[in-house]
């Protein structure tokens, strides 16, 4: 073990030490915490450049050899999460303020499991910190303030959720493991029905971690990323998100050459989950549910990307597939950082505002707090695909990418494609509604609802740190998809280059690839004609000004009424409500009228006030719910016919199940 490795097993097992001192001085748990982070990033960034680094090996106790590795594909990821992770500790060593020190233990405990799976050699360790991520990320959860019974419902549905992946990852990891005879990271020696069933384990599996549709059910991923301290939910939605990407993505780069199905079934989720997680965000009135809604959308980017690299893969299409899987791995770069900075600035506004409702929360940004209102700026706008931020960079490569679904042979194939970039394209309409309104209604409104700021440079300064680090991903996204280089070649097996090009296509620049096959346009040009086209409008609009009269200016018509009354202040609900309206069907929303006055003999109510809401019951959560009302019926009904206290029936029961155990045993290893 050298220099590197040695300081790779002192970054995981810091983060576990940290833990430990949380329990007695949480900031300083919080300080260890962000040390084994910045560790981590070094390393990190050796795996990427230097190779792959290998740091404490033992032998397991089933005798498989185990061992702390970063290579290519996991170096990307612990990359990314590194770099979540300081931003957010040092964020902690202002934010909890809490008495008790279970939320910076379970914080560095979340931290030193991750980073345990994703540095594993062996599947074996990576349950062991998959489980306890679990277990540790639902004790952070547990940690929220507020009415205990809404947080303990919230951090049940995640265990519940949590725990289910858990088995269908298990589920995965044995087929690997009868297919390899090894639970080493090796790849998968076996193809046909057991290929398929580990595909399918896995993708549920990691698939519910993710969060992404239809396992987005009943809304666990935004109640519980919303429920948690917003510390934890840039860690929940930031990096155990993207563990169960890596999750996937390890698993995927084992398998050998996809079906045809295999792709298209991965991106028909990525698809969905793009325009579900986007409508679902653009009319949440909660300052973590939005980006939490947001997570969603994200995610289901990067399956969209990394099923169009599987289908690209098994049709043979190479340049496809290597732009399709750069295009996965800077949507998961991008996601992360950004996602981190919203969770961030949530917690930022209800520190300043006292609330999470974004139709009463606002204010004035302080003088001291300007860098929280620089950093969520960038982050909003990467997000919402502007340009030349990375978010934009990332999803115009994903259209891209789309755009080529005409190489495909089977038509069905071309028109998954051609469906699955119209959801991306609407999908992408309606994140911006919902980044204007994470923006607008909390640093660049002011309603009468909103009190007096607080200063929190303690909270602003790392969201102002890490908003640098997203534009900076964009502006530099040829080089940051050189250095992504390692992670793309590790997945797909090949030696691979980076699609950077000229500079608008001249020679030796820096623009992202484009032409032949895919558009005549880079991503670069898209601002640069945006910033031509701003300065032609302002020069017109300076030029019209000379010896224009004076605008006069006079209050908004309130329909008679003085502006500024209560009820007719424009709020975020208001802002989405039309989409709201628009979209029922969907979202089932209904109207509900509270405090009206009686009927009168004509049929009208009398002009007594009253209010009307409007709910958004969420069709997937109804069917849900359906669905656990038929389980509790099934179970009621088995409970009085089966369970029914006869000691001499429950014995028939194990004998049978010991006779069938013997019999599976007898004839699958005899």
């Amino acid at each position: 073990m050298d220099a590197w490795g040695a300081a790779l097993t002192v970054a995981v097992a810091t983060f576990f030490g940290a833990a430990a001192v949380a329990a007695i001085r949480p900031k300083l748990g919080y300080a260890l915490s962000a040390a084994g982070a910045v560790l981590l990033l070094a390393v990190a960034v050796e795996a990427l450049v230097g190779g792959p680094v290998r740091g404490a090996a033992w032998s397991g106790p089933l005798g498989d050899p185990e061992s702390l590795v970063l290579d290519g594909l996991s170096g990307f990821f612990a990359l990314a999460a590194a770099v979540v992770w300081i931003a957010t500790a040092v964020y902690s060593l202002t934010y909890d303020a809490r008495r008790s020190p279970l939320l910076a233990v379970c914080f560095s405990l979340t931290l030193g499991s991750i980073a345990l799976l994703v540095a594993s050699s062996s599947f074996l360790l990576f349950l062991i910190g998959w489980e306890t991520m679990t277990v540790a990320s639902y004790g952070m959860i547990l940690q929220a303030l507020g009415r205990r019974g809404r947080v303990f419902s919230a951090a049940f549905v995640f265990l519940v959720f949590g725990e289910a992946s858990t088995l269908f990852v298990i589920l995965a990891v044995a087929g690997l493991r009868v297919g390899n005879g090894t639970f080493a990271e090796v790849p998968f020696a076996s193809a046909g029905d057991l290929s398929a069933l580990v595909f399918v384990a896995s993708l549920l599996g990691f698939a519910l971690k993710m969060g992404v549709a239809p396992f987005h059910m009943s809304e666990w991923l935004p109640i519980a990323h919303s429920s948690a301290p917003s510390n934890a939910s840039a860690v929940l939605s930031s990096t155990l998100t993207l563990a169960g990407a890596y999750g996937l993505f390890r698993v995927l780069s084992l398998l050998g050459p996809p079906p045809l199905w295999w792709g298209a079934v991965t991106l028909g989720i990525g698809a969905a989950s793009v325009l579900l997680g986007a409508l679902f965000a653009a009319v949440s009135e909660h300052t973590k549910g939005l980006p939490a809604y947001s997570t969603i959308e994200n995610n289901g980017l990067i399956l969209v990307a990394l099923g169009v690299a599987l289908l690209a893969r098994a049709e043979g299409l190479t340049d496809l597939c290597v732009f399709a899987l750069f295009a996965a791995f800077y949507q998961a770069l991008a996601h992360a950082v950004a996602k981190t900075v919203l969770f961030l600035a949530a917690g930022w506004t209800e520190h300043v505002t006292g609330t999470f409702d974004l139709t009463s929360v606002g204010g004035r940004v302080k003088r001291g707090d300007r860098a929280a209102f620089a950093g969520t700026l960038a982050a909003t706008l990467s997000l919402a695909a502007a340009p030349p931020l990375a978010g934009f960079v990332s999803e115009w490569m994903i259209l891209e990418s789309l755009f080529q679904s005409y190489q495909f042979v089977p038509a069905w194939v071309q028109f998954l494609g051609l469906v699955s970039g119209a959801a991306v394209a609407l999908g992408a309409g309606l994140i911006v509604i919902a980044m204007v309104k994470f923006l607008g209604f909390t640093l660049l409104w002011n309603p009468s609802a909103a009190g007096a700021a607080r200063r929190s440079p303690g909270l602003a300064v790392p969201i102002g740190a890490v908003g640098a680090v997203v534009l900076g991903l964009g502006i530099g996204a040829p080089w940051v998809l050189r250095f992504l280089t390692p992670s793309v070649a590790a997945f797909s097996g090949f030696p691979v280059t980076a699609p950077v090009g000229g500079l608008l296509s001249v020679p030796n620049g820096w623009s992202i690839l484009s032409g032949s096959p895919f558009g005549i346009l880079s991503p670069p040009m898209v601002p640069i004609l945006l910033a031509i086209g701003a300065g032609v409008g302002a020069a017109y609009y300076l030029l019209g000004r000379r010896g224009a009269p004076a605008a006069r200016v006079t209050p908004v018509w309130m329909a008679g009424s003085p502006p500024g009354r209560d009820g007719e202040v424009y709020t975020s609900f208001g802002y989405s409500t039309g989409l709201r309206i628009m979209m029922s069907t969907v979202l089932g929303t209904r109207e509900i009228r509270s405090g009206a006055g009686p009927v009168s003999e004509a049929g009208l109510a009398t002009p007594e006030p009253y209010s009307v809401d409007l709910e958004v019951l969420d069709i997937f959560k109804l069917f849900y719910d359906d669905l656990v009302r038929g389980g509790e019926a099934l179970a009621t009904a088995l409970k009085a016919r089966v369970m029914t206290g006869d000691l001499g029936r429950y014995l028939a029961y194990i004998l049978v199940v010991v006779l069938a155990t013997v019999i599976y045993v007898a004839a699958a290893f005899g």
